[in-house]
């Protein structure tokens, strides 16, 4: 098997782009240390590579699939270890950083799309073009998964495997739609007068539950670009979209919602909040991704969980949010490539994908695992795969590759979307104060 080569062409439809140089971001004052708990030193024996492996997105049920995908792809490859690490949550990436530094970094990672640019920018990652390639995987991984992976690295290349996506959906309850003589919603008319027949504030009851603490920007997306027809988030010469009339109107309507059909307390409310709320019957619609749906199965049962897409826009476009790639991705300093490899390309194959994809609850990058009927009897997921069979849907894809679009989207926008939803601020302040710091960004990625 081939070497990983740093100096590969980027390929696909991204091929154009530049690399994109930034400083190096450390975290050098923290030492690395035991670097988190959950540490499992496995049972290898003289002779065996070792992989170590560390996972960024550490709760109990994800941590016990992941070793038992571990454990799977072990009992195919004697004579390879892998040994699990996982990483404090809200702090993983300063020890990541650190680990790049102290050149301590481990053979495998759990990556989020949003982190590629910051670790490609620092030269950790290893590119996986060649051997995607070569292993025959560019005919067995979904091509839009694949184009998605890509599209979060600064220069084009695949640094993160194609295993799994989420994709938005808004979950709705049909009994509660039912009781009330409501259809299935299909428009976005139908979505704001369901919200209004099914809110009854004596009760408790309300028609929506809308996220306005942490991770807000991925639901705000989700039901404002597809509301407004917006196609993408920046325009040819970089500036963005975001404060473009279309998206200020339809983003005023959805946050309208906020203190008449939905809870005042749903101004601090994260994805916790949120599903613990639809959950226990407070609220009838929930804008999420597909990766929620066993969770809210399992507290109201099957029957009582609906999904739709996002709906066309007036104009009858149809924008698709929320297809964002999840994977694995190799250290450049791995003293292990070949064997890293073997990993990867197991979580890519029928048997780890269709493991790691189920239990994940997210869309498999494998297309032959897509055909099997836990996919096809999901609800969710069928209406994200019903939605990618439309040719005249655009997905909309967060640009990742710059750096500084996750701190911009989170740290720096939370607080003014809470002043918002409070009435303390304009939409449109609010949007064209952020549409321009993320101008500023692209055109100075565009100029590198």
């Amino acid at each position: 098997m081939k070497r990983m080569n740093k100096g590969l062409s980027p390929a696909g439809i991204l091929s154009r782009r530049r690399a994109l140089s930034v400083a190096a971001i450390l975290a050098g004052t923290l030492a690395l240390g035991a670097c988190g708990t959950g540490a499992d030193t496995g049972s290898a024996q003289k002779g065996d590579v070792v992989l170590e492996l560390w996972d960024t997105d550490t709760r109990p049920e994800r941590t016990a699939n992941l070793k038992t995908l571990i454990s799977m792809f072990e009992a195919k490859n004697p004579g390879i270890k892998v040994n699990y690490l996982g990483l404090p949550t809200d702090s993983y990436m300063q020890k990541i950083s650190t680990a790049i530094a102290t050149k301590a970094t481990p053979d495998i990672i759990t990556p989020k799309a949003s982190d590629i640019s910051a670790l490609v920018a620092q030269g950790a990652l290893a590119p996986l073009d060649a051997d995607f390639k070569s292993g025959g995987w560019e005919d067995k991984i979904s091509p839009a998964m694949t184009k998605s992976s890509r599209a979060a690295a600064p220069d084009g290349k695949l640094y993160l495997t194609p295993a799994t996506s989420l994709a938005d959906v808004i979950y709705y309850r049909p009994d509660l739609f039912k009781n009330a003589g409501l259809p299935t919603p299909a428009t976005w008319d139908d979505f704001y007068a369901a919200a209004q027949k099914l809110t009854d504030k004596s009760s408790g009851k309300f028609g929506y539950t809308l996220r306005g603490g942490n991770g807000f920007f991925s639901q705000f997306v989700q039901m404002v670009y597809p509301q407004a027809g917006m196609e993408t988030f920046f325009r040819e010469d970089g500036t963005s979209t975001l404060n473009d009339p279309a998206v200020i109107a339809a983003a005023e309507k959805y946050a309208a919602l906020y203190g008449k059909e939905t809870a005042a307390s749903d101004l601090t409310a994260d994805f916790k909040t949120m599903v613990a709320q639809f959950g226990a019957g407070g609220a009838a619609m929930l804008s999420h991704s597909i990766g929620s749906y066993p969770t809210h199965v399992t507290a109201l049962g099957a029957d009582k969980v609906g999904a739709v897409v996002p709906f066309p826009s007036a104009t009858g476009k149809s924008v698709l949010t929320g297809f964002m790639t999840t994977g694995f991705s190799m250290f450049q300093a791995s003293a292990h490539k070949e064997a890293a490899w073997k990993f990867l390309e197991f979580t890519m194959s029928n048997e780890g994908n269709s493991f790691w994809a189920q239990k994940s609850g997210y869309l498999p990058g494998n297309t032959e695992v897509a055909k099997e009927s836990w996919v096809t009897q999901n609800p969710a997921m069928q209406a994200s795969v019903k939605a990618l069979e439309n040719k005249g849907a655009v997905l909309l894809e967060q640009p990742f590759y710059l750096p500084e679009f996750n701190s911009i989207t989170t740290t720096e926008m939370l607080p003014k979307w809470q002043k918002v939803l409070q009435g303390q601020l304009s939409m449109k302040d609010f949007l064209t104060a952020s549409a321009e710091k993320l101008t500023k960004a692209q055109q100075k990625y565009m100029k590198k």
